[in-house]
Order: C-alpha cells, then sequence, then structure tokens
C-alpha cells in the first residue's frame, strides 16, 4: 500500500488516541489521557478486514508498546501526511460501516 510506505518514511509518527482508544486503554488501567502523545513506531497492511494496523510506543522510559488500528490514531495537523492519513481513515471508517 502506497501510504504505509509514504508513512515509513515519517516514523516515529506522532499522534494521540481517540476517544475509542482512549476508552479502551484506560479500561485496561492505563495511566492515559487524550493529550497523552503517542508515537507511532511501525506500520503494517492485515489486509481488508484490519486495514493498517500500527504499533505505538506510549513511554519512552518503560517502552510500553500498543498495536492498534490506524482508524483509532489522531495525527497532528500540521505533520506533513496528515491529509493523506485523515483520508484513508474516513474511508476505511466508510468501508467498515458498509456504507
Amino acid at each position: 500500500m502506497k501510504l504505509i510506505k509514504e508513512m515509513e518514511r515519517y516514523l516515529p509518527i506522532p499522534g494521540y488516541p481517540s476517544k475509542e482508544l482512549l476508552q479502551l486503554l484506560r479500561k485496561q488501567g492505563k495511566d492515559i489521557s487524550s493529550d497523552t502523545e503517542l508515537n507511532i513506531t511501525r506500520v503494517f497492511d492485515s489486509g481488508d478486514v484490519g486495514g493498517i494496523v500500527c504499533t505505538v510506543l506510549k513511554d519512552e522510559k518503560n517502552k510500553e508498546v500498543f498495536i492498534v488500528s490506524f482508524t483509532h490514531i489522531r495525527i497532528k495537523p500540521a505533520h506533513p501526511l496528515n491529509d493523506k492519513i485523515v483520508a484513508y481513515q474516513k474511508q476505511r471508517l466508510k468501508n467498515i460501516s458498509g456504507r
């Protein structure tokens, strides 16, 4: 996938958790807020069913890593790939909902 190749050139990519990811991580007892900066360290194509997934590093100190769907990460608006990433996320969510 072309977007993955472009993203790999910018790794790590800073982002923030979506509301859904934030709720999930809090349920798991993680100390995280909507302002917690996450670093996307790797991206993978998991096929039509899963779309792009990524490894996310929350904390440099303890190297806690999560693997999440890329649709659950908000990218900084100033990031050079923001428009392409947001377009992918919108299309992915549309595909998932069957519209």
